[in-house]
C-alpha cells in the first residue's frame, strides 16, 4: 500500500505510513458523524455535512465558518498562558485556535487534539506529531 502523501510503500493493512505517519485511509470520513464515504465525495452520504473545508466555505453565507458550538470554545489554555483570540477551524482529529502566548508575547496557532476513542497507537502518533511541531520553533 503506497502512502498518498510521501509515496512510501507500506505493508497491506497498515493504517498509517511508516515513513511520514500520514493516514493511509482511502475513504473520506465525515467530521460531523464519523461515517465512512467513498474517496472524492464532497458531502457525507449519512448526514449531508461537507467533507472538506472548501465545500463548507462555498455553502457558508459569509466568508468565515461559524463552528456549530461557537459558544462552547475555551477562552484560554495552560492556566491563562494562551489567550484564545479566534477559532480557526476543526478537522476530524483537532480544533485549531489563534491564541496569544502571554509568556513569549506572540500569536500562535494552538491545535487541541480530540482524544475521544484514541487507541495507544494513535496516542503515540499524536505525541510524535506534537514533538515535530514543537521543533519548528518560530514559524509563520
Amino acid at each position: 500500500m503506497q502512502c498518498p502523501s510521501c509515496e512510501q510503500d507500506n505493508p497491506e493493512g497498515a493504517r498509517f505510513c511508516r515513513d511520514c505517519g500520514g493516514s493511509l485511509r482511502t475513504e473520506a470520513l465525515c467530521y460531523q458523524c464519523g461515517h465512512s464515504n467513498l474517496p472524492g465525495s464532497k458531502f457525507c452520504n449519512e448526514c449531508g455535512h461537507p467533507l472538506t473545508q472548501d465545500v463548507a466555505r462555498e455553502r457558508a453565507p459569509s466568508s468565515t465558518l461559524v463552528p456549530p458550538q461557537a459558544d462552547k470554545h475555551p477562552t484560554s489554555f495552560a492556566n491563562g498562558r494562551y489567550e484564545v483570540e479566534d477559532f480557526l477551524g476543526e478537522g476530524g482529529k483537532k480544533r485549531v485556535y489563534r491564541a496569544h502566548d502571554s509568556v513569549l508575547d506572540r500569536d500562535v496557532a494552538l491545535a487541541v487534539i480530540k482524544t475521544e476513542g484514541l487507541d495507544p497507537t494513535s496516542r503515540i502518533r499524536i505525541t510524535r506529531e506534537a514533538q515535530a511541531m514543537g521543533r519548528l520553533g518560530d514559524h509563520p
